[in-house]
């Protein structure tokens, strides 16, 4: 009777680690590089935040995002991202998701934005497959306050500010 048991213990064991390695992933993380430069002036405290978009309607601030620092006008720095997409116990761990697009917002200290853009994943990057890694094909300029300029004519001359 005792046998029984044990034999029966390790049976539930065998289907509870089976069930239980799905849980597990075993995908890679890979990233997506961001870099660009600043026109115009911008605060020290000013942020660029890049928000990796994986799906058509996605909320903003729901998808992988990294703050990324200013310096001398330019910003560079990498947003991952888990590739992890589903599992099964016959088939494993599924790795296959990957974002659409990259949204990049320049970002004032109390949370103004003053800039954005978006890069398109299949036309703005190139991929390496060795590296799991997304690279710009050219840099990102985002624009922080810039001064008007001045159409100035004959005619029409420039105000004068105090």
């Amino acid at each position: 009777m005792k046998e029984f048991r044990s034999a029966e213990l390790a049976f539930v064991f065998a289907i509870l680690l089976s069930l239980a390695s799905p849980l597990l992933a075993k995908c890679p993380t890979y990233s997506v590089e961001v870099r660009g430069r600043i026109e115009c002036s911008f605060k020290p405290d000013d942020k660029v935040l890049a928000t990796l978009i994986f799906l058509d309607r996605q909320p903003e601030a729901s998808g992988e995002e990294t703050a990324i620092d200013i310096h001398d006008g330019r910003f560079d720095g990498r947003v991952a991202f888990d590739t992890y997409s589903s599992s099964s116990v016959l088939a494993g761990d599924r790795c296959y998701r990957g974002p659409k697009s990259v949204l990049i917002r320049l970002i004032e200290a109390d949370g103004i934005e003053k800039d954005r853009t978006s890069l398109k994943i299949a036309s703005d990057f190139n991929y390496d497959k060795k590296q799991g890694e997304y690279t710009l094909r050219s840099d990102v300029i985002l624009h922080g306050w810039c001064q008007p300029k001045c159409a100035e004519t004959q005619a029409t001359p420039c105000a004068k500010t105090k």
